[in-house]
């Protein structure tokens, strides 16, 4: 059953008709860089395979203390990788490298089971406690992805996979080859997951952030299957809703995880310097954003991009990790409502979507249902006239 459900949603990515695949003008900008998901597919489904026929033989699946220690020494040797990398000698780099690639099919089963257990017990499987899809994830660094806007406004108006090894004057030239036609705003950023099948899961970070990220995108293939991962590409707005929602229940997902094989969860009412400093930068954003929203409206559009661009100075002198605000920036982030880059209401009318349901699955499938953005606002408003 799994097998057969990994290749239908193999088929049904690849040949989607996505912003990812449709766009035609940002070739001669990437072609150079591009990124096949048909390819990717091709390499890594037999992998996997291979590795479920491995763990189906007597002694082969770990234990679940042997996942968490399995989860914990991968993202570790993965952070020194990514943190050392400019200290590590090669053979050192090497011997990383290699223990990495040993300890991945295990550690990608093992956080597909920690997820399972979650989705199942939220009553998301179908009779027998089935998920359709089954969790698939492939621990690895995302492609990178080039986003547009016009700059005269923010409007996320395609966009383009490509590898993520490129280099800072790559990015900068793929960008400004974009923005040749003086209308365009570009940018080349890059992603935390993707929802292909298996889906895309990055290695780097925490363990709480990657359980959230991996129940984001497994939302984004459990969606794909019901009406609201079907109309996604409709419209920008139902990618805001479909991006917020996996936001918002993939966090919540990857939490209860998270806690589920004891991780702790700092009480918020304890603010530390980091969540002080978390706040600022959020803030920052949501400044700029309005600010750029008004001068964009007066037709201030050189006024608004030497705003963004004093922003982004300040930001990183400040020791933040931000390449270049500007309208594609806030177009690609806008996606996601709950975030500070955006000021759509989607963000706010999610939540309160959210707060309805007294589970997080009962939400999730309630939400799988909607087929447009007009649609989810007569059932909010049906929510709010029964409350």
């Amino acid at each position: 059953m799994k097998w057969l459900t990994i290749l239908l949603i193999a088929i049904f990515i690849i040949t989607s008709n996505s912003d990812y695949s449709r766009q035609s003008y940002l070739d001669q900008a990437t072609e150079k860089h591009n990124f096949s998901i048909f390819w990717w597919e091709i390499k890594n489904l037999p992998n996997k395979w291979l590795h479920l026929a491995w763990e189906s033989f007597p002694g082969n699946k770990p234990t679940d203390k042997e996942r968490i220690n399995l989860i914990n020494e991968y993202l570790i040797t993965s952070n020194k990788l990514k943190n050392s990398n400019q200290e590590l000698s090669a053979e050192e780099k090497t011997k990383l490298e290699k223990r990495l690639t040993s300890l991945r099919a295990r550690t990608e089963e093992s956080i597909e089971s920690i997820i399972s257990n979650v989705l199942v017990e939220e009553n998301l499987g179908i009779r027998f406690n089935i998920l359709i899809p089954p969790t698939d994830f492939k621990l690895d660094s995302p492609p990178g992805i080039v986003v547009t806007s016009p700059r005269d406004r923010i409007y996320f108006s395609a966009s383009k996979l490509i590898s993520n090894n490129i280099t800072e004057s790559e990015k900068i030239e793929i960008e400004e080859i974009v923005e040749s036609d003086g209308k365009t705003s570009a940018l080349v950023d890059r992603l935390g997951g993707l929802g292909t099948y298996p889906a895309f899961v990055s290695d780097k970070g925490s363990l709480r952030n990657l359980l959230q990220t991996a129940s984001h995108e497994w939302l984004h293939n459990y969606w794909i299957l019901h009406p609201l991962g079907q109309n996604m590409w409709d419209s920008n707005q139902m990618i805001i809703l479909n991006e917020t929602a996996a936001n918002i229940a993939g966090d919540e997902l990857g939490d209860i995880a998270f806690q589920s094989i004891g991780g702790m969860i700092q009480d918020p009412s304890k603010i530390t310097q980091l969540k002080k400093d978390s706040s600022s930068f959020y803030e920052t954003l949501k400044e700029t954003r309005l600010q750029v929203n008004e001068l964009l409206d007066q037709g201030k559009i050189e006024e608004a991009e030497q705003l963004m661009s004093n922003v982004t100075i300040k930001l990183q002198n400040e020791g933040y990790q931000i390449r270049k605000i500007n309208q594609a920036y806030f177009a690609f982030h806008g996606n996601y409502a709950d975030s500070p880059s955006s000021t759509n209401p989607i963000g706010d009318e999610m939540k309160e979507y959210r707060s309805y349901f007294e589970t997080i699955g009962e939400f999730i499938k309630s939400i799988s249902k909607v087929k447009s953005h007009n649609e989810f606002i007569q059932i909010l408003d049906s929510k709010r006239k029964d409350s």
